[in-house]
């Protein structure tokens, strides 16, 4: 019997998604793969737009330096692809043969193969995009390894800045910093991003995490040229000049407003994803983690290599505070954003229009030899359980439910972490140098609470917006 013709291919049933197994350290790796990838390239966007906008780099409008602007978008091209490539969509192309009435035995299969079936049967087909589901480390493992290693590179960085050959701290260099580097910059972006996966228990899959963690260190591109560029042209259009005080004022007025706007807008870019406060807060807390990853990046960077005697002390401080304080900082004031605009959209769109991983039949296969191996949406989520209760809290006011004043809190304490630093550092300048130590990190401390404790309230109000009040903590 001749084969009728290959039927297309049509749309997959709702919410399929098809998985195979993991390793959560495999997250680990692209992400920071592609944070480094990411670093690279925005240098030479940033000179797309100084080409553009100051080719003189006197930080006065104009003349525009087409030249500088070439170069900037040809050495970035090539990283731009290679991007591109690693996040590629995988796809997989299932066939359903199902028993029906009228149904054809032979069905011609794309290429030269055929199906023949000893019942009649309709032929459907599809292109299935495969991700597995987040899979992170767990936090506790996370935090003992950023500690530890935190902890030995301070000890082996201090004979450091006794070394003299420049040969020798070259191998050192290699040997020693690039470990302290990566562990530095990395592992305290996966912690909080584990204890929000954990604590919100929202089924994602890996791609759609590593969107939000992407959007957020996009969002640095932009920012990156408010803080270095449009910001200090505009303060010098304004007559306002010298060095300290155009610094003063980018970190206390730019840093925060432009920041916490490039966030929102990636934020936005992933509104399709956001069906409910907490997914909303998921989506904003991670593209919050994404922006301080590649920030973080560069802030360890220079703590290692600024002044080489004293670079264990620069680096275990710088490490420990970001970690522990300016990483879920950042993290939290766009956590606000994404939890009021999932109260919009959880009002304003459909439930058939909701997040299709929400409502995803995961389908888990072995990746070698394609048998099936699960069928279950429960086999990977953490139970609501005493480790929840210790990060959420019900204490303090709830925290805005519309997007306007959520931005504007979420500035509000931006601005408050980086001028107050700015302030003490002026009106501690004439005092000793322990005093300075002992009342800055004081504040900072103080600041780290006031940060956590805005995020435990955070988290607290997402789960009673699902699962009803909670007691208190």
């Amino acid at each position: 019997m001749r084969p009728v013709a290959a039927r297309p291919l049509s749309a997959p049933p709702p919410g399929l998604v098809l998985a195979s197994p993991s390793s959560p350290w495999r997250t680990v790796g692209r992400m920071v793969g592609l944070v480094i990838l990411l670093y690279l390239i925005a240098t030479p966007v940033t000179f797309i737009f100084v080409g553009l906008l100051d080719g003189n780099l006197d930080l006065e409008p104009g003349p525009a330096n087409p030249w500088i602007s070439l170069t900037g978008a040809l050495c970035s091209l090539p990283l731009v692809a290679l991007v591109l490539y690693l996040r590629r969509p995988r796809l997989t192309h299932v066939i359903l043969a199902e028993a029906a009435a009228g149904g054809q035995h032979a069905h011609q299969l794309p290429g030269e193969t055929v199906l023949q079936t000893p019942w009649p049967t309709l032929l459907r087909h599809h292109l299935i995009r495969r991700s597995p589901p987040l899979d992170l480390p767990r936090p506790g493992p996370l935090a003992a390894l950023f500690l530890g290693a935190v902890g030995v590179m301070v000890f082996v960085l201090v004979p450091l800045g006794a070394v003299q050959a420049v040969g020798a701290q070259i191998v050192l260099f290699l040997l020693l910093l690039i470990p302290a580097w990566l562990i530095g910059f990395s592992i305290p972006v996966f912690i909080w991003w584990a204890v929000s996966s954990e604590v919100l228990q929202l089924q994602t899959d890996r791609r759609q995490g590593e969107a939000m963690l992407i959007a957020g260190m996009l969002s640095t591109f932009p920012a990156l040229v408010i803080n270095s560029l449009l910001f200090p042209m505009g303060l010098s259009g304004i007559g306002i000049e010298g060095a300290a005080m155009i610094e003063a004022l980018t970190v206390t007025v730019s840093a925060p407003v432009g920041e916490e706007l490039c966030k929102l807008a990636a934020v936005l870019s992933l509104s399709r994803m956001i069906d409910s406060s907490r997914r909303g807060l998921q989506v904003g807390f991670t593209v919050g983690l994404g922006f301080a990853m590649l920030e973080n990046l560069q802030y360890i960077l220079l703590s290692l290599v600024a002044e080489p005697t004293t670079a264990a002390v620069s680096y275990g401080f710088t490490s420990i505070i970001r970690g522990i304080g300016s990483i879920p900082g950042h993290a939290v004031w766009t956590g606000l954003s994404g939890y009021a605009l999932g109260h919009v959209r959880s009002r304003t769109v459909q439930h058939e229009q909701a997040n299709d991983a929400a409502l995803a039949t995961w389908g888990l296969f072995d990746a070698h030899t394609g048998q099936a191996l699960a069928t279950a949406t429960s086999a990977w989520v953490v139970q609501r359980d005493t480790w929840v209760r210790r990060v959420a809290s019900t204490f303090g006011p709830v925290p805005p439910q519309a997007v306007i004043p959520a931005v504007l809190v979420g500035i509000a304490g931006h601005a408050l972490w980086n001028g107050s630093t700015v302030l003490l550092d002026v009106w501690l300048s004439g005092t000793s140098l322990f005093t300075q130590a002992v009342v800055m990190i004081g504040w900072i401390l103080f600041l780290v609470v006031l940060v956590l404790q805005a995020g435990r309230r955070l988290f607290g109000a997402a789960l009673e917006d699902t699962y009803g009040p909670m007691k208190p903590f």
